[in-house]
């Protein structure tokens, strides 16, 4: 029982520990906030008043109202001459906006007011963010005195709470199924602020798009509904001249919409966003649109407006939104652009390197050029030689302001490298420890890897001191405070500790000791599991394989299935042959195909879970098939009453999406069907609770049975009742397509486990542990391929928001995460829950094992939970490696980056199911 029991706190302890050394990883790899220069302060703020002796004046504000219009995900083929007829034929301008990744909103606004690149975990940060920025263009407006008011999304009162004179927020940005009662907000905002038109900066950000996008996808035909509705808004804002005798209107989006209506990702429709400019006076719109970087809106913005240039800002200007300021104006708008560069670059740089460089000699030559068209600017001589001298001067600007906007983007990537390290010690030796304390069981028990070792703690602890002093002292390791630097000492300390430990094991391993055996492992490793483990984890270094990871899956799942059972058939057609004397070989093949024939069509049906999304014409039917098998499914081990209360839930499910209009229903007029779903809802609840309540009858105290299940299973009951309940609440949140994959997946995995069985029972030596290898691998293979049959992918992009806002009036994140979650990693989730069920519910007799040492349902615990968690920990440390080696790589940050958040949050998932799992091993192991 004590050996029971320290594995499981064992193996719980090493995920906490690896997931430790991934945050500080991840800390180390995406630091918190970018600074170009190492000191901001020492980049001068003042614009500039004189250029070679000649005095400059900054030129006034080029419009009285500036109007930035901002609608959430409007991507760049969205506005059209059909979609917003308004907007597209009365444009001055139809440019094009590249937006940087993270396509979320928070950091695409930080890049439109301060003129700077965000961070990369800026999309962990985009949920309930609170930093407060210290320096934007809406710091240098307040700073003026100037009026700015704002309505609509409240990400952007959370980055600015006092920089605004007016604020009229969405308080519930979040919530994705308001489609327009947000939006009628902002319009009210605006019909008042037009009326009031004291303004200089007006800013309004619409989200009914983006939750359009997020709910329906971007084929939704709410979304023409949505663009003509922006396109009325800005027909209002051009057909009130009274107020506005001279103004701006900026029409663009944040960021753009994938097809699946998502964003976050690099695609093409999530980066590229529309910039259409309104002015009242300008020239038709050019025919081929040109495009720009979204971070050169700061600074041209803040020279429109007449304020200085966020310090912060590495962005370009933009040359046709000044187009409505004289020759000498623009001149000084490239010429401080192009300043405000070169003293970053000289901070960043230093003095020597930038006066060696060509984009310096770029810069002298264009203020002298500047400088000679002064004069006879000055005197109204507009004339050719003038022209000459200002299409030179601004290009050489531009190319000044290009190439150090290019290098200073470049500089932003900034690794800090100790805390790097760190993670990755600690991840790589939490790794090998689970792995190697499973497979050499011996080695386990001499070097005690599964207890605490008072010497060898001491030991780590004075390494760690050593290891700590030494690396602030290098400024290998930076920490902004002194506690900070003493509560490093804990992951060092537990680094060195676990390393010394894999360290010893290694070379008791490589080097065992003279006239003693060498050590031998304890679990039998097949050659095909190994290959095909060893594959998925190498593909891991190919940014084409991550992208398209599910084919690996695919294609490693069915061939370990597919192989597994021809080795099975073959053997037992081997094993019946000898039996026989080779008498009548075609009648047992034909005899043993046959009774296999339920693994081949498992595998047609995994192929066929590729398309399930394209049998979009009999979706009724196979929802109603695919509940009816779920239910088929969960009746088998749940006792009458329990099964009347989940097929209640199932029906609700179906009667929630019929109100919904995702499946043929009763004619329900759309308000009675509105006023209906919540009723629905409620009973779905109930009738889950009920399966609950009588799932767990069985574990309260005066209760002694639940019907004619002994005491000895409560626990597998309590178990079975997870497992039932999640798949009813999975039920709920799946995609209307994606619920048959619920009870595909619960017949997978038991026609695996089936094969598992007859293959180790069909060799000649029988092993217990080999089948729960290959148990192990099997569920973790085929909950990867049901993964991305969900239409998961490792694009950020893919994410179902949805499911996180089914049965919410307004947004609670703690009940979005956990939908969402349970949503995305559904599969992952119940496959080990079900192959814990399994192990503790299955016996061997049937296949002819009758006594087993040890006994087989003991396995969940002592052998199952550390190997698969082992499993689950050695590709996400090796990825972590690999991210380190890649760290310059291409494709670093659409690609590979946010894979390494997908697998550590994956560890995640099944940290805090197995840690749930474990409390109930706890509480009831007497009953196991």
């Amino acid at each position: 029982m004590e050996q029971h029991k320290s594995r499981l706190v064992y193996t719980i302890g090493m995920l906490t520990l690896f997931l430790c050394g991934a945050v500080l990883f991840l800390i180390g790899f995406f630091p918190a906030s970018y600074s170009v220069a190492e000191d901001q302060s020492s980049v001068p703020e003042d614009r500039p008043t004189t250029l070679h002796g000649v005095e400059l004046t900054p030129p006034p504000p080029a419009y009285d109202f500036f109007i930035l219009f901002l609608v959430d995900a409007l991507r760049d083929d969205f506005p059209s001459a059909t979609s917003m007829p308004v907007a597209h034929s009365r444009a001055c301008e139809r440019l094009t906006l590249h937006v940087d990744i993270p396509t979320v909103t928070m950091p695409r606004l930080k890049s439109i007011t301060t003129g700077t690149l965000s961070n990369f975990i800026d999309i962990a940060l985009n949920i309930g963010h609170t930093e407060q920025l210290q320096d934007s263009l809406l710091h240098r407006l307040k700073n003026r005195n100037k009026i700015v008011s704002f309505a609509g999304d409240h990400t952007w009162v959370r980055l600015f709470p006092s920089e605004f004179t007016r604020h009229a927020e969405n308080h519930d940005s979040f919530y994705v199924n308001d489609f327009y009662e947000g939006d009628r907000n902002v319009t009210k905002t605006l019909e008042t602020e037009l009326l009031l038109s004291d303004w200089s900066l007006l800013i309004l950000h619409y989200l009914g798009l983006d939750h359009i996008g997020h709910v329906e996808g971007s084929e939704s035909p709410r979304v023409p509904l949505k663009l003509k509705e922006m396109d009325e808004v800005v027909q209002k804002i051009l057909d009130h001249p009274k107020s506005l005798p001279n103004y701006l209107l900026m029409l663009t989006g944040d960021h753009g919409m994938a097809d699946g209506g998502g964003h976050g990702g690099n695609t093409p429709a999530e980066t590229m966003v529309p910039l259409y400019l309104y002015s009242n006076n300008c020239s038709k719109a050019t025919s081929s649109p040109k495009r720009y970087n979204q971070i050169d809106m700061a600074p041209t913005l803040s020279v429109l407006l007449s304020v200085e240039i966020p310090t912060q800002s590495i962005g370009c200007l933009i040359p046709e939104m000044l187009q409505s300021l004289s020759l000498e104006h623009q001149m000084y708008a490239y010429f401080y652009n192009a300043h405000h560069l070169l003293n970053k670059a000289r901070v960043k740089f230093g003095h020597d390197r930038v006066h060696r460089s060509d984009y310096y000699t770029w810069y002298q030559n264009a203020t002298l050029l500047h400088k000679k068209l002064l004069h006879p600017l000055r005197e109204g001589d507009g004339g050719g030689a003038s022209q000459v001298y200002y299409q030179n001067a601004k290009l050489n600007y531009m190319r000044v302001a290009r190439e150090i906007s290019g290098l200073l983007s470049e500089s932003l990537v900034k690794f800090d490298y100790g805390f790097i390290a760190l993670g990755l010690a600690l991840t790589t030796a939490t790794s090998l420890h689970i792995l190697l304390s499973v497979l050499f069981l011996d080695l386990t028990e001499q070097l005690q890897l599964d207890r605490l070792k008072p010497g060898q703690l001491l030991v780590s602890v004075i390494a760690a001191v050593l290891l700590n002093v030494t690396s602030h002292a290098l400024d290998i390791i930076l920490t902004s405070s002194t506690l900070d630097s003493i509560l490093l000492m804990v992951p060092i300390s537990i680094a060195v500790y676990l390393t010394i430990d894999v360290a010893q094991a290694l070379l008791k391993i490589a080097l065992p000791p003279i006239y003693t055996r060498r050590l031998r492992i304890s679990i039998p490793l097949p050659l095909p599991l190994l290959a095909c483990f060893a594959i998925r984890t190498l593909t891991l270094g190919s940014s084409s394989f991550i992208e398209y990871e599910y084919k690996t899956w695919y294609y490693l799942g069915n061939t370990l299935i597919l192989l597994t059972a021809f080795r099975t058939l073959r053997r037992r057609i081997t094993k019946t042959n000898v039996e026989l004397d080779g008498r009548h070989l075609y009648t047992i093949a034909s005899t043993c195909l046959w009774q296999m024939r339920k693994v081949f069509v498992m595998l047609m049906l995994l192929t066929l879970m590729r398309y399930n999304h394209r049998l979009q014409a009999i979706r009724s039917t196979i929802v109603i098939f695919s509940l009816l098998l779920l239910w088929a499914r969960l009746h088998r081990h749940n006792q009458l009453p329990q099964s009347v209360a989940s097929g209640a839930a199932l029906f609700m499910v179906y009667c929630f999406r019929g109100l919904n209009g995702q499946v043929h229903f009763f004619e329900v007029p759309p308000h009675i069907a509105s006023k209906l779903m919540v009723p629905t809802l409620v009973i779905f609840w109930c009738c889950l609770a009920l399966v609950l309540v009588l799932g767990y009858r069985a574990a309260l105290p005066q209760t002694q049975s639940f019907g004619e299940v002994p005491p000895t299973s409560v626990l597998l009951q309590l178990l079975q009742t997870n497992l039932s309940s999640s798949l009813l609440l999975a039920a709920l949140l799946q995609k209307v397509q994606n619920i048959l994959l619920l009870p595909v997946l619960l017949v997978a995995l038991q026609q695996t486990y089936k094969l598992c069985d007859v293959f180790g029972t069909s060799a000649r030596k029988f092993s217990v542990r080999v089948v729960h290898v290959y148990k192990i691998i099997m569920t973790i293979f085929l909950a990867r391929m049901f993964f991305f049959y969900q239409g998961n992918s490792n694009s950020l992009s893919t994410i179902d928001l949805t499911p996180g806002y089914i049965g919410q009036t307004s947004y609670n994140p703690s009940i979005v995460a956990l939908f969402v979650t349970l949503n995305t990693y559904s599969a992952e989730i119940h496959a080990f829950l079900y192959l814990i069920v399994h192990t503790l519910r299955s016996d061997l007799r049937s296949v002819g094992i009758m006594q087993l040492q040890p006994p087989y349902s003991i396995a969940a615990d002592s052998l199952i939970a550390p190997l698969y968690a082992a499993l689950i920990m050695l590709p996400a440390a090796f990825y972590l490696l690999l991210m380190l080696g890649f760290r310059y790589h291409l494709f670093i940050y659409s690609v590979f980056s946010p894979k390494v958040l997908y697998d550590c949050y994956t560890v995640l998932v099944f940290y805090l199911v197995f840690l749930v799992t474990s409390l109930y091993f706890k509480l009831f192991k007497h009953d196991a």
